[in-house]
């Protein structure tokens, strides 16, 4: 058996002992500031000194100052815990994909078609994270995401830039023009002025990308129907499957259905696509936010 085994161990208590009275040059003052009785902290220093055979420290009047070994086993005692501290933040932050909670914001699109993969997939990759979801008009969940209010969004629509917020494109779907098959709009290409002016027109977001893309396209027919406020996407496409007197623009991605079971007709006239963007602010976050935002920006894989 060797000396190795024979000697005595060091423990991380002595040595941050050691490192208080090495900065302080005074045992009294150590101990105060360790909480520890004198006694106490001369103990954990001689321990020290024993484990490592070397004398570290030596009596200056009512003062301690470092030997020559004392200094260079101080300099290698404060790289050991400042490797700790080191070690402790990647630990909390490798606990932040263990615990901890978050809250994304969503449109109403976002948070009907494309966030509902996404929170599947986080909760089983990371189910001690608790995910809140806040759904509001999508320049407001931009507000919120560069405010700080909310930790990251999915949102629809082309908004006002903001300084500190980062945005990527996920995904786009086309705005289509949609209504009852029993509507006279069913059986022709264009909408004629006669035709929007026996029908109400199903406005769901007032000023949104979607219905800037359909005064584009409509032009001067735009306005001509009588416009009615239903206050939600699902609202108007419910509206329009019950009764052949409406009209209403929808992103083809809340209708695919409808339309495959003839349960809706598009009008035979593109309107132009409707992007869908991840935002979050700019800079690191801690794991939890940066996971959640990896797999917000993979949300265009399936939206259905």
């Amino acid at each position: 058996m060797t000396d190795s085994f024979l000697r005595p161990t060091y423990t991380l208590e002595q040595i941050r002992t050691f490192l208080a009275v090495a900065s302080r040059e005074h045992v009294t003052h150590a101990a105060q500031v360790l909480r520890l009785s004198q006694p106490a902290v001369t103990q954990q220093v001689q321990l020290l000194e024993r484990a490592l055979g070397i004398r570290l420290l030596e009596r200056v009047g009512r003062n301690v100052r470092l030997t020559t070994a004392g200094v260079e086993v101080a300099g290698v005692c404060l790289l050991v815990m400042r490797a700790l501290e080191n070690l402790e933040k990647v630990v909390q932050g490798l606990r932040g994909l263990d615990r901890g909670s978050l809250t994304i914001g969503a449109s109403e699109l976002a948070a009907s078609f494309y966030l509902p993969a996404v929170l599947s997939q986080f909760a089983a990759t990371h189910p001690g994270i608790t995910v809140g979801v806040v759904v509001a008009a999508g320049e407001e969940v931009c507000a919120d995401v560069a405010a700080g209010n909310l930790e990251c969004g999915l949102v629809d629509g082309a908004h006002e830039a903001h300084p500190n917020l980062v945005r990527t494109e996920v995904d786009s779907t086309e705005v289509v023009l949609v209504s009852h098959p029993r509507h006279p709009f069913a059986t022709k290409a264009k909408c004629s002025r006669d035709v929007l002016r026996a029908t109400r027109y199903l406005v769901w977001e007032a000023g949104s990308t979607t219905e800037a893309l359909v005064e584009e396209t409509l032009g001067d027919h735009y306005g001509i129907a009588a416009q009615m406020f239903v206050g939600s996407m699902e609202a108007a496409r419910r509206s329009v499957l019950s009764s052949p007197n409406f009209l209403t623009a929808l992103p083809s991605v809340a209708v695919a259905g409808d339309l495959a079971s003839g349960a809706l007709v598009a009008l035979r006239q593109e309107c132009g696509r409707l992007p869908v963007y991840a935002v979050r602010r700019q800079g690191p976050d801690n794991p939890g936010v940066e996971a959640a935002w990896q797999m917000l920006i993979r949300a265009g894989g399936d939206p259905s």
